[in-house]
């Protein structure tokens, strides 16, 4: 996938999460039920304090939920995400942490710019399928293990929107969207898995998705030197909506340094 049609589908998401994020962030509120067998996994890392990047961190409902459940824990939080209103809402939580901060960062197309680490734990929830391109995926992952903490687990999310009819009914067609696009879609350029998914009930907003099967994620993973500790179906109507991936990271190349953490 070239860099144009990388930038051409997250400005696709970018559009959508600026004009509904206040909808977004209604509908998005509780935590996710996947969270609670995290928990073990956490509690078994024994870090004090626990330095946690949050990925994709949203309206920041996970610092809120680790706030919650592990109000004894010494937490040093970080959380990014590319929208504005996302971010201001996550402020507005005033998370009770000894360090907590959110930034508003444009992974996808940032190029090195996450924050250095090491960290305890590095949550991807819900954000895997919207990075586009093979590449920037594998990149990604690559970069957040390098930021683990020898003992740091990396918690990963897959949606598996495919496996299910009331999804796969409403894809958009690539040439429907592309008719009245501003920026079309170089259809050439897309990977197998690289759908548009309507949003709402009118389905006028879509964001731009992509489809990972556990046998690929499980691969991808491995290649790149993450070794699974824990995967597990949970979320959702039947609870499994979601592939969970708890990973630790063994391809490391350069340690980071320990007064790095959020620089």
């Amino acid at each position: 996938m070239n860099e144009q049609t990388v930038r051409a589908l997250n400005a696709i998401n970018r559009t959508f999460y600026s004009t509904n994020a206040r909808e977004f962030d209604q509908a998005r509120s509780a935590p996710w039920p996947g969270w609670e067998r995290l928990l073990r996994q956490i509690e078994q890392l024994r870090a004090s304090p626990l330095r946690v990047l949050d990925v994709g961190c949203g309206n920041g409902r996970f610092g809120a939920f680790l706030a919650q459940r592990l109000p004894a824990h010494e937490i040093h939080y970080c959380g990014i995400d590319s929208s504005p209103a996302l971010i201001s809402r996550a402020r507005e939580r005033d998370l009770a942490f000894a360090g907590a901060e959110f930034r508003e960062l444009d992974f996808v197309e940032a190029g090195g710019e996450l924050p250095r680490g090491p960290f305890s734990l590095i949550a991807l929830f819900g954000i895997l399928h919207h990075v586009p391109g093979e590449t920037r995926r594998r990149e990604l992952l690559r970069e957040l293990g390098e930021r683990l903490a020898p003992a740091g687990i990396l918690a990963l999310t897959t949606w598996q929107f495919e496996a299910f009819a009331r999804f796969r009914n409403r894809l958009l067609p690539w040439p429907d969207y592309n008719r009245n696009a501003a920026d079309p879609i170089d259809t050439a350029q897309l990977e197998p898995g690289d759908h548009l998914l309507p949003w709402g009930d009118e389905g006028i907003a879509h964001r731009y998705c992509h489809f990972t099967s556990e046998g690929d994620t499980r691969e991808r993973l491995e290649n790149l030197g993450f070794e699974i500790a824990d995967c597990y179906a949970a979320d959702g109507r039947e609870g499994n909506l979601n592939r969970y991936f708890i990973c630790r990271f063994s391809n490391r190349q350069v340690e980071p340094k320990e007064g790095e953490m959020l620089g």
